[in-house]
């Protein structure tokens, strides 16, 4: 089975660089008893300043380590007091929030789109209309629809944010990819803006370790919530991360990261010469627009029968939209050119049903 549904990008040469850095890792300082909630405040401050812009400093006490994205967001979720509210999300989003939603009792409420993002004027109507606590977004290469919110369209969803007092929730899993992304919202409005950095995608799996930006009012809830849901961060883990920032080699791993999507996205170019999709030059998946008539279901069990795995819109969407159809190709988990061009062609070849 070709497998374009999952999306965790590691080379075997990033694999056993990662193993050499744990395996020379000082283990003295490794402490495995009863760890800091937050994280290593030492590990916290190389995080902070390496996250940290021009004009944009990031605190270490604003600073907490969870174990992954999504624990980051269900801490996010818990300590804002989310459950029982409502949460604005884009029309087509991040299934893994639609299924932590529905577990929370968590009403989402879905804003129409553009090439975009999220249609500021679509927001406001939803925040005069309806009673919503907060805004989920995907705004540097939204998965699974790929684009990039530009800058003028982060700054529309603050103003309105703040017009209807809604908190920010920027979950940046796959922005280590975009070299030169637009300010997060914790930059723009740090005292409503949650921001999660997590590391499955730009580092490993295997590597369960996110940081979160939390707003000053809601610091002492976040550090609750993780004692809740994990007992605090993973100490080996912030450790290897703080080893890889301190070496610079994190970045040089994201840097091949970008290049090796490069690769990918041109036999995407090559294969859908004549289709449209939407994608980023350094991004490992793809969104493939369908016609509204296109039977999803069918197209997915023949993609399958075929030996091609995606995920379809009808996992991303809140509510039946046949506007939105389209399906995510994902290329982190498939490294060999041949194999990718394989499965791409017989989605091309089929995506008409």
């Amino acid at each position: 089975m070709i497998d374009f549904k999952f999306n965790y990008p590691l080379s075997d040469a990033h694999h056993d660089l990662l193993i050499n850095e744990l395996s020379s890792m000082d283990l003295t300082k490794i402490n495995l008893g009863m760890n800091a909630i937050a994280g290593n405040y030492q590990d916290r401050e190389i995080a902070a300043e390496w996250m940290s812009k021009s004009g944009y400093k990031v605190s270490p006490k604003s600073l907490f380590a969870a174990c992954g994205g999504h624990n980051a967001l269900a801490a996010i979720f818990l300590a804002a007091g989310l459950s029982g509210k409502s949460i604005i999300v884009d029309a087509i989003t991040y299934n893994g929030v639609i299924n932590l939603a529905g577990m929370l009792n968590i009403t989402l409420i879905p804003c129409s789109i553009d090439d975009n993002g999220m249609i500021p004027e679509a927001l406001r109507e939803i925040g005069s209309t309806q009673q919503a606590a907060a805004i989920y977004l995907m705004p540097t290469i939204h998965n699974p629809l790929c684009f990039t919110m530009p800058l003028d369209r982060r700054l529309a969803i603050v103003e309105i944010a703040r017009e209807f007092n809604l908190l920010l929730i920027d979950d940046d899993a796959y922005g280590f990819l975009e070299s030169n992304a637009p300010l997060n919202f914790a930059d723009l409005a740090p005292e409503r803006a949650f921001y999660i950095y997590s590391f499955s995608k730009s580092i490993a799996s295997g590597v369960k370790t996110s940081y979160i930006i939390v707003p000053p009012k809601w610091q002492s809830n976040i550090e609750s919530a993780l004692r809740l849901t994990a007992s605090g961060s993973v100490s080996l883990f912030t450790g290897l991360i703080s080893k890889l920032i301190q070496s610079d080699l994190i970045d040089r791993i994201i840097e091949e990261k970008r290049k090796e999507a490069v690769k990918r996205q041109a036999i995407v170019k090559e294969v859908f010469k004549s289709i449209p999709y939407i994608s980023q030059p350094s991004s490992y998946h793809l969104w493939l627009p369908l016609p509204e008539r296109s039977d999803i279901q069918k197209l997915e069990e023949t993609l399958s029968e075929k030996g091609v795995d995606v995920v379809t819109s009808h996992a991303y969407r809140i509510e039946k939209n046949a506007k939105y159809s389209g399906i995510r190709i994902a290329l982190g988990n498939v490294s060999d050119p041949g194999t990718i061009r394989k499965g791409l062609t017989i989605i091309a070849e089929n995506r008409d049903l």
